[in-house]
């Protein structure tokens, strides 16, 4: 579960925004928002802010929860709106949609919608994040900016990766796709990687995660001698169940060319694992925030 608000985001610190006094001037990135009963909108707040003087050379911008986000309602409305006033946004170089917590609304309950609308009304976008799963889609586009893209989920629909893989992104440089579990919308295997693991996708990508995912284990076992692993430089499996077999798969990345860092945080390996993994690997390996199971029961960090 995520259980605070983003307080920085594509290098910028995040400041709500609800009334003229909060501007700050543009080297901020504000987050529009709308609370459970609040007699304010987040339409309402998102005008606030494009009538302040200079937003017009804002770069940064975060959504956070939308009306009756809490009750099913989809960020539908606030995606089109967002289309509409783009052009009010000239300069804008990263936007997150869905930065909720769980007290406002539980992952899984998160309703989206089509967010390739969203690219194309900003085609110089550079940075963007998504949270959520559910009617998330991603129709078929071209989009020469994007260089990070981040979809944050609890559960990740196997048809959800197929639309990403299927977006021609030629610039992208960092990939992060929270796969979740099964319980929560993941229905999908490692076979659904493979357009990913060919290479041929993305040809630019340097950061590949694979985060938050109940198959670690299963993708460090054909990750490792995939294609596209050679021109990575950073692969993230955190937030995951990656166990000790994983960890064993992972040795194999020794004498991988441009390998800079692994990253397995949110790990159930054992000390021995993890030092003999160190050991092999000529890159830096960050192993924080160790876990134990329950039983054979292995949470991953994000899923309800």
């Amino acid at each position: 579960m995520f259980e605070q608000l983003l307080e920085e985001f594509a290098g910028q610190p995040v400041q709500d925004f609800d009334i003229e006094d909060d501007w700050q001037g543009p080297e901020v990135a504000y987050r529009v928002w709308q609370g459970y009963d609040d007699e304010t909108t987040i339409v309402e707040r998102l005008h606030r802010l494009l009538d302040q003087p200079g937003s017009e050379e804002l770069t940064g911008l975060v959504v956070g929860a939308w009306e009756r986000v809490s009750e099913g309602e989809s960020a539908k409305a606030i995606v089109k709106e967002l289309i509409r006033v783009a052009p009010r946004l000239p300069k804008l170089q990263a936007l997150f949609l869905g930065d909720i917590t769980y007290e406002e609304c539980e992952l899984s309950w998160l309703k989206l919608t089509d967010v390739s609308p969203l690219l194309a009304a900003w085609p110089k976008l550079e940075t963007f994040r998504v949270r959520g799963s559910e009617d998330l889609a991603f129709s078929p586009l071209r989009h020469e900016g994007l260089r990070h893209l981040a979809i944050e989920s609890g559960g990740l629909p196997r048809a959800v990766l197929r639309q990403v893989f299927s977006c021609e992104l030629p610039n992208l440089e960092h990939l992060e796709l929270f796969l979740g579990e099964s319980q929560y919308g993941f229905d999908g295997d490692v076979s659904d990687l493979q357009p990913l693991f060919s290479g041929r996708l993305f040809p630019r990508l340097k950061y590949l995660g694979l985060m938050n995912s109940e198959i670690a284990d299963e993708i460090a076992a054909v990750v490792v001698n995939a294609p596209i692993i050679d021109r990575i430089h950073t692969l993230d499996l955190s937030l995951g169940n990656l166990g000790d077999e994983g960890v064993r798969s992972l040795r194999a990345l020794a004498g991988k060319k441009n390998r800079t860092c692994l990253n397995i945080s949110h790990h159930y390996a054992s000390p021995k694992e993890l030092k003999a993994l160190k050991k092999a690997l000529g890159c830096l390996v960050i192993a924080d925030d160790p876990q134990e199971a329950d039983d054979d029961y292995r949470p991953i960090m994000h899923s309800e």
